[in-house]
């Protein structure tokens, strides 16, 4: 009897997370986060990695969303996109939350790492989808990378010009993030969700069934 396809995601989520967390979190805990100007070059480089594998993991179950599940819904496609959205936003959760603990980051700047790390996967995971269906695999993995490297430029902006506290703390400044991360988010969902809605609306829009002759 073969797994029901949330199964699968779940599994190969869980499979993941052990080799690729595994290895990354001993690595933080080998060379943790430094507390001078060396941190926010770690820092980036530490959510990219995160969002590449994230990335990578809504990558290879894409195709699950193509199986027969949501059937009683009306919206198929958007119902199977929005549970593989979830899951990946979940890995992606699980991997920045252990790999930060071991980077031994201030709890301030783990929140933020997490935070920035759920708001791009969901982004990322959405424009993935819709533009898979749309135009095919080779341009969604190249617009999902290219969304990963604008939203982690966001946060690098917004990281310079605040800097950090004493001891590596998140530094929260309203005025700076509704001038830079705001703006950036919320044009990074309004693409994505129109990508995706228009993949929706191509794919589960019902066959017109053609009138019985009279």
């Amino acid at each position: 009897m073969s797994r029901h396809p949330s199964e699968t995601i779940l599994s190969s989520g869980l499979t993941r997370l052990l080799v690729w967390g595994v290895p990354l979190s001993i690595a933080a805990l080998v060379f943790p986060s430094p507390k001078d100007e060396g941190l926010l070059a770690y820092a980036l480089a530490h959510l990219t990695i995160v969002q590449l594998l994230t990335m990578q993991f809504t990558i290879s179950n894409a195709r699950h969303i193509e199986a027969d599940w949501f059937l009683g819904s009306r919206r198929t496609f958007l119902a199977r996109s929005g549970a593989l959205i979830a899951a990946s936003v979940g890995f992606a959760a699980l991997l920045t939350l252990a790999t930060s603990a071991a980077a031994r980051y201030d709890v301030s700047l783990q929140f933020l790492q997490l935070l920035s790390s759920l708001d791009i996967a969901w982004v990322v995971a959405a424009l993935y989808l819709g533009t898979v269906r749309l135009w095919g695999r080779s341009a969604a993995t190249i617009f999902a990378s290219l969304l990963v490297a604008a939203c982690v430029w966001s946060i690098a902006a917004y990281l310079q010009v605040v800097g950090f506290g004493p001891n590596g703390q998140w530094v929260v400044n309203g005025s700076q993030m509704m001038r830079i991360v705001l703006p950036a988010d919320l044009a990074a969902a309004i693409v994505s969700l129109s990508v995706l809605f228009a993949a929706a609306r191509v794919t589960d829009q019902p066959t017109e069934q053609p009138s019985p002759q009279s």
